[in-house]
C-alpha cells in the first residue's frame, strides 16, 4: 500500500545581589529561547493528516479487557497488523516496537503514546495467542502502553481493511508452523521485483504447528492524539526506535 518541559525553579530564599539575578534572568531567557527553537525547528515539522483512522468499539486485547478507539485518544498510536504464528515480518516489527518502548520509556512521552497492534488472524487466535507472541519477542503483556487488539473476524475486516486500507488473507500450507518454510522457499507473500520476506523463528508457530499462513502488508502507522493517520511506513521492519521516537516527537509538538 502506498497511501499515507520546561519547568520553572523555585528562586533561593535568601537575598542574592542584583548583579547575579539579572544574570540568571538572562541564562534562563537565553534557555527558554533554545528550547522553543529546537521545538520550532524544521526537524520536528509534524507530518499532514492523510486520513481518519477507524472508529471501533468492543474489541479486547490480549489481557481480556475491552477498548474502543475512544479509549486511545488523546495519545499518539503506533498502529501495526499482527499475526500471532508469523515467522516473517511480525516478530521483527514487535521486536523494534520493544526498542521503540525501552527507548520512550526513559523520556516525559512515554504516558503519551500506545503501541495498537491488530490481529489479523481473529477467526483462529485470541488473548492466550497474542500473549505468548508479546512475550516472546521481550513485551510485557501487561503493560498498560500496548495494546494488541482482536474481535470478531468482520470486526477486524472492517477496521484493517476497511478503515487502515491494509490488506491481509489466510493462505493454506504455507508452512508457517513447525515446518518453516527454507530461506530458499518462495515467500509467502511474494511479488515480482521484492525482495524476499526474512524468515525468522517463531517458537509459538512452531509448537501449534498450524497448516495455514496470514499474508499481510508490512505497514506501521502514526495516529495523532485526534485520531487521524498522520504517516505511514511501508516497511514497517525497517522503521527504527529512535526514527520512531523522532516521528511521535514531531506529532505531539504539532497536533492541533
Amino acid at each position: 500500500m502506498n497511501r499515507l518541559q520546561a519547568r520553572h525553579r523555585g528562586a533561593r530564599a535568601r537575598m542574592v545581589p542584583y548583579a547575579a539575578l539579572a544574570a540568571l534572568a538572562l541564562a534562563a531567557a537565553g534557555l527558554v529561547g533554545w528550547l522553543l527553537g529546537q521545538q520550532a525547528r524544521p526537524g520536528v515539522t509534524a507530518p499532514p493528516v492523510l486520513f481518519d483512522a477507524p472508529s471501533f468499539r468492543g474489541l479486547i486485547n490480549q489481557n481480556g479487557v475491552q477498548l474502543s478507539s475512544a479509549d486511545l485518544r488523546g495519545k499518539v498510536q503506533v498502529v501495526t497488523f499482527l499475526f500471532p504464528y508469523c515467522n516473517t515480518f511480525c516478530p521483527v516489527i514487535a521486536a523494534h516496537l520493544v526498542g521503540f518502548e525501552n527507548l520512550l520509556a526513559a523520556t516525559p512521552l512515554a504516558r503519551r503514546v500506545d503501541v495498537v497492534a491488530f490481529d489479523v488472524d481473529p477467526g483462529d487466535t485470541g488473548p492466550r495467542q497474542m500473549r505468548a507472541f508479546l512475550r516472546e519477542y521481550g513485551w510485557n503483556p501487561a503493560s498498560p502502553r500496548w495494546q494488541y487488539l482482536t474481535g470478531r473476524p468482520t470486526q477486524i475486516r472492517r477496521i484493517v481493511t476497511g478503515g487502515y486500507h491494509v490488506d491481509y488473507q489466510k493462505v493454506q500450507d504455507s508452512g508457517s508452523g513447525s515446518a518453516a518454510p527454507a530461506p530458499t522457499a518462495t515467500p509467502a507473500l511474494a511479488v515480482a521485483g521484492a525482495d524476499p520476506q526474512p524468515i525468522v523463528a517463531n517458537p509459538l508457530a512452531q509448537r501449534a504447528d498450524v497448516d495455514y499462513d496470514i499474508t499481510h502488508e508490512d505497514v506501521l502507522m502514526i495516529v495523532d492524539p485526534q485520531g487521524r493517520v498522520r504517516r505511514i511506513y511501508d516497511q514497517a521492519d525497517a522503521v527504527g526506535a529512535q526514527r520512531l521516537l523522532r516521528e511521535v516527537r514531531s506529532v505531539l509538538a504539532r497536533s492541533h
